[in-house]
């Protein structure tokens, strides 16, 4: 449980946002619009970071409805000069239009990936890519050749899987050792909250997601989720060696479970079990 000299709490300036933090975690929660400006800027400026640093960024996509806005946002660029605003700096050469005051993602050396994924067509109405599709990806630079997407019309879900994890280790350049220390590390994982406190596709009722150390991708048959499809998802170990986490819900009762997740009142639900072995963790939610 966190402490009082683990924890803070304060307003910024005159707006309504509250942050909470302790070590390596924050809870951020405001209106959905300054959720996800900052949720934007703080992607964008840990892209440069990981440009600077390492050459490239890869991005972990979350599914569902609740990212739309900040995907939107993504695609549109951030205002630099409202970085300052939220204590942010660019690393490296950050691109900028409109005698720079825009910055856009360095999607150049960007390369896209999805924590989960249901198993329907590229093009249904339920399809995790088709969402990041719409919002996103159709109105950004990003190559094609940059989007590491999970294959949903291989017939044989098992072996979708399996190529979903075999793209991962080549675009890590990863062995095929199951030890521990081989598994990836992104440099940024989205993820969203269900409200039975699911996240990706951790079901409470798939507890194998768990307890699995050897496999980066599972197929998970989820015949209770909404929709009953089956799916494709990272596994618990893969997202929390990620160098930063963010969870981002929309509306009020997922505000209140990520609450209660951070400051661990809620332990129980899959989502209380993302903890970064070495990165941050963040959550965005609306304001309560």
């Amino acid at each position: 449980m966190l402490n009082t000299q683990q924890k803070r709490i304060r307003k910024l300036g005159k707006n309504t946002a509250k942050i909470m933090m302790s070590i390596n975690k924050l809870f951020y929660s405001g209106s959905e619009n300054e959720i996800t400006e900052r949720a934007a800027m703080l992607i964008i400026t840990e892209a440069y970071r990981a440009v600077a640093d390492r050459g490239k960024f890869s991005l972990v996509l979350a599914g569902g409805n609740s990212p739309r806005p900040l995907y939107q946002r993504l695609a549109a660029g951030i205002e630099t000069n409202r970085l300052k605003h939220y204590g942010l700096q660019l690393l490296g050469d950050a691109r900028t239009e409109l005698n720079e005051k825009i910055t856009f993602m360095p999607w150049q050396q960007t390369w896209l990936f999805w924590g989960d994924e249901r198993y329907v067509p590229f093009d249904h109405p339920e399809s995790n890519y088709k969402m990041a599709k719409d919002t996103l990806l159709m109105h950004s630079s990003i190559a094609d050749d940059h989007l590491i997407r999970i294959d949903t019309e291989q017939p044989d879900i098992e072996k979708a899987a399996k190529e979903y994890e075999s793209s991962i280790r080549t675009f890590f350049q990863a062995t095929n050792n199951k030890q521990m220390e081989n598994i990836p590390v992104f440099d940024f994982v989205l993820l969203g909250l269900g409200e039975d406190g699911h996240t990706a596709s951790l079901f409470a009722d798939n507890l194998e997601t768990f307890r699995q150390t050897t496999q980066w991708v599972l197929a998970i048959d989820a015949p209770h989720a909404k929709p009953p499809v089956k799916r494709l998802t990272l596994t618990l170990p893969v997202i929390n060696h990620a160098r930063n986490i963010l969870f981002f819900t929309l509306g009020k009762d997922k505000a209140v479970l990520a609450k209660k997740i951070f400051l661990e009142e809620e332990c129980g639900v899959p989502a209380a079990f993302v903890a970064p072995e070495n990165g941050r963790l963040f959550w965005f939610t609306t304001q309560l």
